[in-house]
Order: C-alpha cells, then structure tokens, then sequence
C-alpha cells in the first residue's frame, strides 16, 4: 500500500511538472512571442533546469503539442469508453460533451490564438498529435465495431479530425472579428471564448451527423431555376 501510495505521488509530481512546464510556455509565447520561448526561458520560468526539462520533453514543438495530445487523449477515452451500440459520430460528440474537456480545451484554444497572435503556424507536434489522433480512432472504433471495413474507418477518423481543425479555423476567424487589433494587444481568453469553441466543434460534428442539410437543400433540384 506503501509503494502505491509514494508511486502515485510522484506521478502526480511528475504531472504538475509537465502542467508548470507547458504554462510557462504558453505564458512566454503570449508575451514575447516564439522568439521568447527557448529551453532555457521556459526551463527559468517553470523553476526548473533545463536538463530536468528534456527530461519532460524532447524539443519546445513537444511542450506545444501537449495540451493537444492531453485532448485527443481524453476524446479518445471517452469514444472508447462509449455504448458500442451508438453510432459512432454520436459517440464522438458525447465525448466532446463530456466532463473535463473544456478545461482541456482551454491550453490548446490559447496555444492557437498565441500562435496566430505570432504570425506563426502551429507547431509540426501540433499536425503530429493530428496523425496520432487519426491513428487512435481509428483502433477504437475498430475494438468498438470490427465487422466493418479498416478503410472506411479510417475515412471516418480523417473526416472528424478534419471537422475540429475547421472549427478552430472558424474560431480563430471570429475571435479576429471581434478583435481586429488583437495582433499587437494579446487578447485575453474567457470562458466565454472557450465555451464557444466547444460549441463550435460540436456543432461541426452534428453537421456531419445531419449530412449537411443546408448544402442538401442547395443542391435539391427542386430549388433550381426552370
């Protein structure tokens, strides 16, 4: 019970470390841009050594990427953790809605503005987690529906994934309407903002529920000129 106990502790160690480590990050790319965010400033800024911060992660891109992979993580757990009778885009927006992503939205939402904020494109550990995201759906819904076809469910996988990074498109175009000098004045994030690219993902995941219903009725031959 004893070593359980102490094993349990320092992997809870082990994770505030990683959690001090990417908030430094974060917090220097908001104030000084990725010029700023060295091994050596973040490693400063978390209270740590640099030598103890590539323990944690292998390049800063790495410590970018976190916030993402702990999302795709936890979308992941949940699509696993469904009622295999559901259809899996259901499933997929149940675990959207489940508890803690939001608060796992958060870092990445401000890892994308910041970024933006910079004139810089995301991490290539950001397209990474992407990959890897695609590849861990992909197994779940295998384990979750094994009669059907690998490369169907690989399209279904490309296709969710590809409907997060369009409402992060989306999002980012909105905030800038709001905000048009946010380039030169960090723009702070609030819930609200959070809260509206939850509803945004979401929202992109019901129209690949519903088929796209506004393009359907465009296309309806019904609508065109005689």
């Amino acid at each position: 019970m004893t070593v359980e106990t102490s094993g349990t502790r320092r992997e809870l160690n082990k994770q505030a470390t990683r959690t001090a480590i990417v908030a430094a990050t974060l917090e220097l790319l908001r104030t000084g841009g990725r010029e700023a965010t060295t091994a050596s400033a973040i490693a400063e800024a978390a209270g740590i050594s640099r030598r103890t911060l590539f323990n944690y992660f292998p390049t800063v891109d790495a410590i970018m990427a976190e916030p993402m992979r702990r999302l795709l993580d936890k979308v992941v757990e949940s699509l696993l953790d469904a009622d295999p009778h559901l259809h899996p885009l259901t499933a997929a927006i149940q675990a959207l809605r489940s508890a803690g992503v939001p608060e796992l939205l958060a870092p990445v939402a401000q890892l994308n503005l910041h970024a933006k904020a910079c004139g810089l494109p995301l991490a290539d550990g950001q397209s990474n987690e992407w990959q890897h995201a695609s590849d861990d759906v992909v197994h779940a819904i295998e384990r979750l529906s094994p009669e059907v076809d690998p490369f169907e469910i690989r399209i279904f996988a490309h296709t969710v994934l590809g409907a997060g990074q369009a409402a992060f498109e989306e999002w980012t175009h909105r905030l800038a309407a709001q905000s048009p000098d946010h380039r030169s004045t960090p723009l702070e994030l609030s819930s609200a903002h959070i809260r509206l690219l939850h509803s945004l993902i979401t929202h992109a995941l019901e129209q690949l529920s519903e088929g796209f219903p506004a393009l359907l009725r465009t296309a309806d031959p019904t609508h065109k000129d005689q």
